[in-house]
Parts: C-alpha cells; sequence; structure tokens
C-alpha cells in the first residue's frame, strides 16, 4: 500500500475506515502529509505535527504556528513532562475559570504576586532551591 500524497495543499486527510457495516479497525492508519511523506515521518512525527497544525485550515498566520512552535520548543527545553502535564492542566483550567467565573488566569495571577510582594509571611512552602519571589 502506497503512501497518499496530496496535490492540493488545501485538502484535508479523511483516514477510509470502510464502509458503515464492515468492522471498523484504524489500527496503524494516520494522516499523512506531502511534507511528512518526504521528510519520511514516522507515525509519531506526523501524529505530533498533526496536532500542532490541528487548525491549519481556519487560520493561516503563520506568526501564530511559530510561535507555537517555538512555545513548544521552550517547554520541552525548559520542563520535565510531568511539569508539562501539570502546566497543560493548569492552562485547561484557565479557560474553565474565564467561562465559569469570567475571570483570567494572569489577572489573578499577578493579583497573587502583588499580594505576596505586601505579605512575603503568606507565600506558600514552595521548593525552589531557596529563591524566592
Amino acid at each position: 500500500m502506497g503512501r497518499p500524497i496530496f496535490d492540493d495543499e488545501e485538502e484535508m486527510y479523511i483516514p477510509d475506515i470502510g464502509e458503515a457495516d464492515e468492522e471498523i479497525d484504524i489500527h496503524g492508519q494516520y494522516p499523512r502529509s506531502n511534507a511528512g511523506i518526504a521528510l519520511g515521518w514516522s507515525p509519531l512525527e506526523q501524529q505530533m505535527f498533526d496536532m500542532l497544525l490541528l487548525n491549519r485550515f481556519a487560520t493561516f498566520d503563520r506568526e501564530i504556528l511559530d510561535e507555537t512552535a517555538r512555545t513548544v520548543s521552550r517547554l520541552v527545553e525548559t520542563f520535565s513532562a510531568h511539569e508539562i502535564a501539570r502546566i497543560n492542566a493548569v492552562a485547561m483550567m484557565s479557560f474553565q475559570l474565564a467561562a465559569a467565573e469570567d475571570k483570567s488566569f494572569e489577572d489573578e495571577y499577578n493579583k497573587y504576586i502583588e499580594y505576596i510582594k505586601k505579605h512575603p509571611e503568606d507565600i506558600e512552602e514552595i521548593s525552589n532551591g531557596g529563591k524566592n519571589f
């Protein structure tokens, strides 16, 4: 079975999972892009970039893509996997905070920092090598 090549860059890949009445087995199926094929990407590499480019059909802003890629690179260089997962969880909760309480994570964080500057005795115990705010 050959790899699909797309003539049209804007064409969205939809895996063929068979007819509705057939038993569906999508094991080993994953989207492939022209770039991924040309670069010889593994399924993991293709899936990683598919996630990065998930909104590629809704936005055409190269600066957003570049900023996202730089953010991912910086996270991976700076944090361990469990820290990235924790940061991701906080980011998702910040969306919930905005939706449920109409509050901004950034505003609430800044309020916390200002409070701690005025009341250093209330700082939470954080193991950070003795560094404080």
